[in-house]
């Protein structure tokens, strides 16, 4: 990859962990007294992106780690944005959840449009997040890229849309960020030494995120054997693949159908002690514990899921030799899938987006690990490295080569 300079950590250190974030918004809810916040980590570029969640017992803390983690991501893939994030202290299963997003959207409306380019996150998807857009007559909420990017509202419509195209069993929008995921997996196996045919893989999480990487996954050949949603567990019979099309066609809000011949469900505690190649935290923050840790038999462990894993957790799987490679990079794919769609000269397809998240998740994983084996440290060490050294250059567009030319035309890898 290129743009990056010598590495020099201990600046990284200052201006990532120890500054606060430039703009934090609270939202306190006239209707039902709930909180939300909407935190801007680093205005150094035209724009900043990440998602929105609902989660009950959410906090300022957490809001503004969150955003901090998305300016990593942004720095880890090269791309000119800083971070952010948003959310509302709200039980998601509520019958009032579409109203207190509403309210909460139409208070930050203004960052919507000049600002914040909004995604979804837990508990919340990327249509409905544009359907409150639409009824707050915003074009959609990631409006903000039109002017950052130099596009005229139509050229940026006709290439949000392709978001909107299916592929496989789920659109665009759906498939992106599990797409990232997958294909960081795919990277470390082969780092490892194991084609994908050989290869088992266990997912912690089958919402949108690990759903799609499930998919992704199953069509390049990798078995996955275990699967746990927030209710239960499903483990494949002697080691076989799970049948993830049935799955993916059956869930609704990430909980595992059940059904006959599917596998053996049990208690979600189980999928710890599961041994595979590869295993996939893709749901809540702080699941991998050291007491999960401890337990687990695994070659490597992929966080998909924000702050997946604990840093007591992490340095113990370090110990036993087992790769983890940290959130900030295996979760940055929804981050690149808008460099894929708004970086090239000619508007792409959606099987462009997907295929230019998978050439560019492999290489940014494979240059991590390199760098983690040479140096003989640990991979979060290595990618904070790389963070560290990426060129920061204010006011250019966020997406697509420096200098708004192509360096690659506009072909895709």
């Amino acid at each position: 990859m290129s743009g990056y300079l010598v590495p020099d950590t201990r600046k990284m250190k200052e201006e990532i962990f120890e500054r606060p974030p430039e703009i934090t918004v609270e939202y306190i809810d006239p209707v039902e007294g709930f909180r939300g916040w909407l935190v801007l980590d680093d205005l150094s570029h035209r724009i900043n992106a990440g998602g929105f969640r609902v989660q009950k017992g959410l906090t300022h803390e957490r809001i503004a780690e969150l955003a901090r983690n998305m300016t990593l991501k942004m720095q880890i893939a090269g791309i000119r944005c800083g971070g952010a994030k948003c959310g509302i202290d709200y039980e998601p299963a509520a019958p009032g959840k579409a109203d207190a997003m509403y309210r909460f959207m139409r208070a930050i409306k203004p960052y919507i449009l000049e600002r914040y380019s909004m995604g979804p996150d837990m508990n919340t998807r990327l249509d409905e997040l544009d359907d409150i857009a639409a009824q707050l007559e915003i074009p959609c909420v990631k409006v903000a890229i039109a002017a950052a990017q130099g596009l005229g509202m139509p050229a940026f419509m006709e290439r949000y849309n392709v978001l909107r195209e299916h592929i496989y069993d789920g659109s665009v929008g759906r498939l992106r960020s599990g797409q990232g995921l997958a294909s960081a997996c795919l990277a470390t196996l082969e780092f490892l030494g194991i084609p994908p045919n050989r290869a088992t893989a266990v997912i912690q999480g089958f919402g949108g995120l690990g759903g799609s990487a499930a998919l992704c996954l199953h069509a390049a050949g990798v078995k996955i054997i275990g699967i746990a949603d927030r209710e239960k567990a499903l483990l494949g019979g002697n080691g076989e693949t799970l049948d993830l099309e049935t799955l993916f066609a059956g869930s609704r809000g990430g909980i595992i159908p059940i059904a006959r011949d599917l596998g053996r469900y049990t208690d979600r505690g189980a999928i710890w002690q599961v041994g595979c190649d590869i295993f996939i935290p893709a749901a809540v923050e702080y699941a991998i514990t050291r007491h999960e840790a401890l337990m687990m038999d695994t070659k490597a462990v992929v966080c998909g899921a924000n702050l997946a894993i604990s840093r007591e957790a992490e340095a113990l799987l370090h110990e036993k030799g087992v790769i983890v490679v940290p959130d900030f990079v295996a979760g940055c794919g929804g981050s690149v899938s808008m460099d894929g769609l708004f970086g090239p000269t000619v508007a792409p397809s959606g099987k462009d987006v997907l295929g230019y998240v998978d050439a560019k998740m492999r290489a940014i994983v494979m240059q991590v690990l390199s760098r983690s084996r040479e140096r003989g440290i640990a991979v979060r060490q290595a990618a904070m490295e790389i963070c560290s050294s990426v060129r920061t250059i204010s006011g250019e567009r966020p997406y697509g080569p420096l200098g708004g030319s192509s360096a690659q035309g506009d072909e895709y890898p």
